[in-house]
């Protein structure tokens, strides 16, 4: 069962807020955009991007590699994001991840965070020039001429 749009902000803002591990994976790109605010003496909270991998269970391997000074997350939150990235700003999204970053690492995670969603616009604007050229396209089907 689809939510509508306001329920699935709603719980998307929610979320965003009070998650100790997130992942909101950008279909669109290809890139998961991953806040993780757990912190011990030597390892601070962290905002990265990664690839978007299949499973749950993929992802919360995966930490092993990008967090390995902190155990693997007891909670993962999983969120996908299928509209444009710009969407995701659009929305006051990023203004929420961007302020829990800043109450939660300062202007260091903030900045980090600020830098991975400028990447996935960078991402979006080579997959929609690519879509426009048809790049890693095919064509299935060419009219004959008369």
């Amino acid at each position: 069962m689809e939510l509508p749009e306001e329920q699935f902000n709603a719980r998307m803002l929610e979320a965003l807020q009070t998650a100790e591990v997130m992942s909101v994976f950008f279909v669109r790109v290809g890139r998961s955009l991953i806040l993780d605010m757990r912190r011990d003496d030597d390892t601070g909270p962290a905002a990265m991007l990664d690839d978007i991998v299949s499973t749950p269970q993929a992802r919360l391997q995966s930490f092993r590699r990008l967090r390995p000074g902190l155990p693997l997350p007891e909670r993962l939150t999983l969120a996908p994001w299928t509209g444009a990235v710009r969407e995701f700003e659009q929305r006051g999204l990023l203004d929420v991840v961007l302020e829990r970053c800043r109450l939660e690492g300062g202007d260091l995670l903030t900045a980090d965070a600020a830098q991975a969603f400028h990447k996935l616009e960078i991402l979006e604007q080579k997959y929609l020039r690519d879509l426009v050229r048809g790049v890693g396209m095919q064509t299935i089907w060419q009219r004959s001429d008369p």
